[in-house]
């Protein structure tokens, strides 16, 4: 029996069978990726908002949105900012009308030259100006957003993202102090980098939805909970310092959403 919150993805197409798939599991929410193929802003009509929110009440499930992966608030170029920026307008717009429980979103990336350490620092200020109007917004709307931590790319690469350290976090919440402005642990992500506890314990509080998946600590591969390097005792004595209830949404691969659940659970039952 699933005593917590968890969820499972849509990347491909919303209908009722995922919908019923989810409650017949005892899995609460849905997280749909937005994207330029399949499920995209444009897609969602007046009618495929009404036919959501009556399968979202129908089965009980609650809707997370996440967005493309490719939005970059923090490009240098201005138009690529400003075109990203009113993009995120628009999707918490839909969010509202969808009663989201919040918004996954990456931060961005950046071309390292000349200095690395410099442009970072540049870049996430970039982000942070781009974020006054989205969080401006979203405490409008009544819509959190939930910045995603990613996996650091190799030294050398030619650019690197945005959030895939503790600092970055550090520096964006230092500087963007608002209860709509929160964070999505991605335990896979963090198991490249500084790892899942360390996450945690500096941004507990403000966790409002977490991706969970398995890895080696080498490659973000998604492996089912308990395959990879990742201490999930040690995450679940962490989970319990976390005041509030929210969706724990499985990202592993190779493994049906519900049985995830159940693999990462039997964590909790031991402790």
């Amino acid at each position: 029996m699933l005593t917590r919150s968890y969820g499972l993805n849509c990347f491909r197409e919303i209908n009722e069978e995922i919908f019923s798939y989810a409650a017949s599991h005892n899995l609460t929410c849905l997280e749909i990726h937005l994207g330029k193929t399949h499920i995209t802003l444009e897609s969602f009509t007046n009618e495929k908002i009404d036919y959501i929110n009556k399968l979202s009440a129908k089965y009980n499930i609650a809707i997370g949105i996440h967005n493309p992966y490719s939005i970059n608030a923090s490009d240098i170029i201005p138009f690529i900012r400003k075109s990203d920026t009113k993009y995120m307008f628009e999707v918490i717009k839909l969010a509202k009308e969808l009663n989201a429980l919040h918004i996954t979103a990456h931060i961005g990336n950046f071309y390292w030259f000349p200095v690395e350490k410099w442009m970072r620092r540049k870049a996430l200020n970039r982000f942070i100006k781009s974020m006054d109007t989205i969080i401006e917004l979203c405490t409008k709307c009544n819509t959190p957003f939930a910045l995603e931590n990613v996996v650091p790319l190799p030294n050398g690469s030619d650019y690197y993202f945005l959030g895939d350290n503790l600092n970055d976090f550090e520096y964006l919440f230092s500087r963007l102090n608002s209860d709509y402005f929160m964070f999505c642990l991605d335990t896979g992500h963090a198991n490249v980098g500084e790892g899942v506890v360390p996450y945690m314990e500096n941004f507990g509080h403000k966790i409002k939805a977490i991706h969970f998946h398995d890895n080696k600590g080498n490659d973000d591969n998604h492996l089912p909970v308990g395959e990879g390097t990742i201490d999930w005792d040690s995450f679940a004595s962490a989970f319990k310092n976390i005041k509030t209830e929210i969706p724990m949404i499985s990202e592993c691969r190779n493994v049906k959403p519900h049985k995830a659940a159940k693999l990462l659970e039997k964590f909790f039952n031991d402790n």
